[in-house]
């Protein structure tokens, strides 16, 4: 799911008045009014898709007034929540060691089909150099990754193999990335055909966490990945910004969505804000890393993540 990622705001002083990491009473009590607003609608999602005799997505307000289906849609919510608020902590822990002035996490609610739009972080002050950019950027998607790693594994074991005419009345059914895949047929190797996987609440959980993993790790602008490429080469930054745009405006040939991704990254441009010192280059250590960045990112990409039914 996308997250709108760390931004950066060069006007901000480079020595505040007030410490950047102690956020004013008001901006706190905004932290945490969002994120229970989206532990709301992650639990009313939850409770759509994995409660027994639930209603249908298009009268979801009817799980406002069943709150026993609350429970049942705590699983879902809450691994989440977790994922999301690992990322997000990712930067801001990477900030804080590097003493750049960032906020707390905004979480986003959102409409009950995943139940949020993910979460962000906001940077106050200007990042100083390659290293610590390349540190912050990464310090996300690696949380992220290592929490929803053992949720899909958990959440693989608790999903079941369902036949195909059984999944006909879903409202929507999602694509795989080469993990998931990899996952299913470790599971269930002898799935036979006219199946489909039925997925538990946890499994459906870590699907939207490597989604916004993967969005996220996208090489443009002042997405985590862009943030990579910019820490790696500016040269490198601007043409894989350029030709990522291009490659997701192709992918909205296959699934209309790409288009509103390709919109986002438009908005959000591909300038990228400069470092305070550029000339240090990165060390082998941290090419090696965003190797493995490369990596989560082909093992969480889905080229057509929901299909609604036709």
């Amino acid at each position: 799911m996308p997250e709108a990622e760390v931004e950066t705001a060069l006007e901000a002083p480079l020595f505040p008045r007030r410490s950047s990491f102690q956020p004013a009473r008001s901006r706190f009590v905004l932290h945490c009014t969002l994120f229970l607003a989206t532990g709301v609608t992650t639990f009313i999602t939850g409770s759509l898709f994995h409660a027994e005799n639930s209603p249908s997505p298009g009268h979801w307000a009817e799980v406002l007034y069943h709150p026993a289906r609350w429970v049942e849609g705590a699983p879902y919510a809450c691994s989440v929540l977790v994922i999301l608020l690992a990322h997000e902590m990712g930067h801001y822990l990477a900030c804080r060691y590097y003493r750049i002035p960032a906020s707390l996490p905004y979480f986003l609610p959102g409409i009950p089909i995943l139940g949020t739009f993910g979460a962000f972080i906001r940077i106050r002050g200007p990042i100083p150099d390659r290293k610590s950019l390349f540190d912050v950027g990464i310090a996300g998607p690696i949380a992220g990754f290592v929490v929803a790693l053992p949720i899909l594994l958990y959440g693989m074991s608790q999903s079941r193999i369902i036949p195909l005419d059984q999944a006909q009345d879903s409202e929507f059914f999602v694509g795989f990335p080469l993990l998931f895949l990899a996952a299913q047929s470790w599971y269930f190797p002898n799935a036979p055909d006219n199946t489909v996987l039925s997925l538990s609440p946890y499994l459906s959980a870590a699907w939207v966490g490597m989604l916004a993993t993967s969005l996220n790790l996208l090489p443009a602008g002042q997405l985590d990945g862009g943030h990579l490429c910019y820490a790696i080469s500016r040269k490198l930054h601007s043409r894989m910004s350029r030709a990522t745009l291009v490659a997701v405006i192709l992918l909205g040939a296959f699934h209309q969505a790409w288009l509103l991704w390709a919109v986002a990254l438009l908005f959000l441009g591909e300038r990228h804000p400069p470092l305070l010192e550029e000339r240090e280059p990165l060390s082998t250590g941290r090419r090696l890393l965003a190797v493995v960045a490369l990596i989560i990112l082909l093992l969480c990409f889905m080229p057509i993540p929901i299909r609604l039914r036709s």
